[in-house]
């Protein structure tokens, strides 16, 4: 990737300086190691331009991060740096991958965000969640594995034993010993991933098996209705809602358009994110956000739950509406088919459970 961010700083430089350039990519290459989710967040947040709120802080830190021992980052620099370190990250398909996937696509919240970048990002991020979304659904391996023997000639360590020597035994005993704890670490490493892979995908398969369940009883177990009478205006929150409580595995299921499909969420009715979340009934707000999850809700990465707890601070009034698209950034009247709102609820609220 240094060509092409050779290529994208550029334009960042009045003159060509390779040290600043070379200083600047080692310092992406620092921050794409180990993320933690609130590195991740600002990093989405500078790479879309939006508001810092809260995060003042760790932002600067971010900023110090990327800049490393060069001159201090202008904005637009440290949006591009904070976009290549995500492309980075996400190059890698890996869990701290699917983190960054899941952020940048709610940023873009399906189109309602524009960003401006030189690399595809959006692309990046949803080629990352299909492959995670196949791998991870994928038997394990259960043909056995030839076991590493260890390099030991016995022969020599027997009659090093049969010599008598004090210090000649010890040093066989110790051979014999190490040769053998290698061993056994060899084979309970081994042990533990198989018993990993196996253990995970069991919980994809009782995860499928739940929803397989769910779609043939035809009912919304958290809200005590069939698909049928749930409202159709309703529909997106309610399905997302128990689609993502059945889901165990990151990033979710690979049909998740199909299901949301067969379980009556169409990509007819149009919605804005206000308007879908203000007509849905109050009562019901707290089983889409309980209280010990709102603290995860950011206005960049999780929009829909940002208007749902505005909403619920404000005990259902329509109050909440311009403060959230100033905070946001989206327009209040912007619209998108009621299986995308509800494909885009999911995975925000697999962010703030699973995430």
């Amino acid at each position: 990737m240094q060509e092409q961010f050779n290529g994208w700083y550029g334009g960042m430089e009045f003159a060509e300086n390779a040290e600043v350039r070379a200083q600047r990519y080692a310092a992406i290459q620092a921050a794409s190691r180990s993320p933690s989710m609130t590195t991740l967040e600002v990093l989405v947040r500078l790479a879309f331009r939006t508001k810092m709120q809260n995060l003042s802080t760790e932002a600067g830190q971010v900023r110090n991060q990327l800049a490393e021992a060069g001159p201090a980052l202008m904005d637009e620099e440290a949006a591009l740096l904070a976009a290549v370190t995500l492309a980075m990250i996400l190059e890698e398909q890996d869990a701290k991958a699917g983190k960054a996937a899941a952020l940048v696509t709610g940023a873009f919240c399906a189109g309602l965000r524009t960003l401006t970048q030189p690399m595809d990002l959006v692309g990046l991020a949803i080629a990352t969640q299909n492959y995670l979304a196949e791998t991870a659904r994928r038997r394990p391996p259960l043909e056995q594995q030839k076991l590493v023997n260890p390099q030991l000639d016995i022969a020599v360590h027997l009659a090093a034993l049969q010599d008598g020597n004090i210090a000649t035994v010890r040093a066989a005993i110790e051979a014999l010993a190490s040769a053998s704890r290698q061993t056994l670490t060899a084979m309970a490493t081994r042990q533990r991933a198989f018993e990993a892979a196996v253990q995970g995908y069991v919980k994809v398969q009782d995860e499928e098996l739940d929803i397989l369940w769910w779609l043939q009883g035809g009912r919304c177990t958290r809200f005590d209705q069939t698909f049928e009478e749930v409202r159709s205006e309703f529909r997106p929150i309610v399905i997302a809602v128990e689609l993502a409580a059945l889901t165990k595995v990151l990033p979710g299921p690979t049909a998740l358009p199909s299901l949301l499909s067969r379980a009556g969420v169409d990509d007819v009715v149009q919605l804005s994110i206000p308007a879908m979340v203000q007509g849905f009934p109050h009562e019901w707000l707290g089983r889409v956000l309980p209280e010990d999850k709102a603290g995860k809700v950011s206005a960049t990465t999780t929009p829909i739950l940002e208007a749902v707890r505005r909403r619920q601070e404000v005990n259902g009034q329509d109050t909440w509406v311009s403060a959230w698209a100033t905070v946001t950034g989206v327009e209040a009247t912007a619209s998108l088919p009621a299986r995308t709102l509800a494909e885009l609820l999911y995975r925000e609220l697999l962010q703030v459970s699973l995430g």
